[in-house]
């Protein structure tokens, strides 16, 4: 039995399976525009947050691309990244004079997504380098980060749901939700 008071109430919801259904096809929409003279693409997944996203975003890309997936964390069980990042796996094929699209469920302190992106530039030498994000949070922001293509904007919020979790639960919901009260700190 959950005893977590929080995961005993149901979030409410801030955006729906279907407002989150056609934003991501908005956000193919662009991303092939951009990617439409591209011999391929990687795109790469940030997990566990982002494999929803993905999953939906890339069945409406029509460029020829390649999937992979690392493994980032900064958060923990809590509410708020703990400014530290942990690489859990970080393997990836070659990247070298390669069009990357990295995809994130959420960039708020901008920490995570900074790390990535300086480990791909310094690392990979990538052709071309951007940023998706389900959710970006501004206002949270610690890192000054490029985000190229953004789902939604956030307040300070924590949400769960669509992937984005709480102690590891909540990914399953097809919606975005939050706990009233329960604002990010």
């Amino acid at each position: 039995m959950i005893t977590d008071p929080l995961l005993q109430q149901k979030p409410e919801i801030l955006f729906t399976e279907e407002q989150i259904q056609s934003r991501i096809k908005e956000l193919a929409v662009e991303i092939n525009r951009d990617y439409a003279n591209s011999e391929e693409l990687i795109v790469i997944a940030v997990l566990k947050g982002a494999v929803l996203f993905v999953s939906d975003l890339i069945r409406h890309l029509n460029v020829p691309l390649q999937i992979e997936f690392v493994r980032l964390a900064s958060y923990g069980d809590n509410t708020k990244s703990s400014g530290k990042i942990k690489p859990v796996d970080l393997t990836l094929p070659n990247l070298a004079d390669k069009d990357v699209l990295v995809v994130e469920d959420i960039v708020d302190t901008g920490l995570t997504a900074n790390f990535f992106i300086d480990y791909l530039k310094y690392y990979h030498k990538t052709k071309t380098l951007k940023l998706a994000s389900l959710l970006d949070k501004p206002i949270a922001r610690t890192n000054h980060i490029n985000v190229d293509y953004v789902g939604f904007e956030v307040d300070d919020k924590f949400v769960v749901g669509y992937g984005l979790d709480y102690k590891g639960f909540c990914r399953e919901l097809p919606y975005i939700g939050y706990y009233p009260g329960n604002d990010a700190e």
